[in-house]
């Protein structure tokens, strides 16, 4: 048999979706960094911080990283991060760390749930089976918003408030690498990656009118409540 396909007869130990080059191979690294604008009086404006960008490799599928508990913690009467990616079929916990009520919903065609009326120590699990973006609310607390970017693998990065993110393991190949952050229109490129190459690439992502004010999961009003 020759060598190639005894190399991928291998790779079958891995989940149904996952490109098998994925984990075979060491994978490159794409590193670089974005940076954040914002319209200003009509004019770009370079952001103070370029944190909460996700910067993530599309065109192939991986099972979710085993051990991972992503979460999204409710406590002090906001999310504990604005954005959370996560991997297609991951599970994510919404712990309540805060001593009153909180309602977790979201009505998202990537993943409609309510989880109702629950307060600590409760916490509760959401599957994310489809692709796409999940825009998370607080039914209470109308300020508590975060999103939820559920990807095909995990070859993705946070950018820190510096603009800074580092992506490995990536399979050799031609790929779409795309930049989002909420508010802005995404950027993506093609990039062709080498098995262990290293790979800079820099984004810059400008920032649209994000609204602050929306309706309650039953489309009304926020009703004003003392807690």
């Amino acid at each position: 048999m020759p060598h190639r396909i005894a190399m991928l007869l291998s790779c079958l130990v891995v989940a149904i979706g996952t490109w098998p080059a994925a984990a075979c191979a060491s994978g490159a690294t794409l590193t670089g960094s974005v940076e954040l604008w914002e319209p200003t009086d009509g004019r770009p404006v370079k952001m103070a911080s370029h944190e909460n960008a996700v910067i993530f490799v599309a065109g192939f599928r991986e099972a979710p990283q085993p051990g991972r508990h992503p979460q999204l913690i409710q406590k002090n009467k906001s999310f504990s991060q604005r954005v959370l990616v996560v991997t297609q079929g991951e599970t994510v916990e919404f712990p309540n760390h805060d001593p009153i009520f909180h309602n977790v919903w979201s009505k998202s065609g990537a993943r409609s749930f309510d989880l109702g009326l629950y307060r600590s120590p409760e916490a509760k699990p959401v599957e994310f089976p489809n692709l796409g973006i999940v825009t998370v609310f607080c039914n209470i607390h109308a300020e508590m918003i975060a999103s939820i970017l559920v990807l095909p693998n995990n070859k993705f990065a946070v950018s820190d408030a510096h603009g800074a993110y580092h992506i490995e393991g990536i399979p050799p190949g031609r790929h779409l690498v795309y930049a989002w952050v909420e508010g802005a229109v995404p950027v993506k490129r093609e990039v062709d990656f080498a098995d262990g190459a290293r790979v800079t690439q820099q984004f810059q992502l400008l920032l649209q009118r994000i609204p602050l004010r929306h309706l309650d999961k039953d489309g009304k009003p926020y009703k004003s409540y003392s807690n």
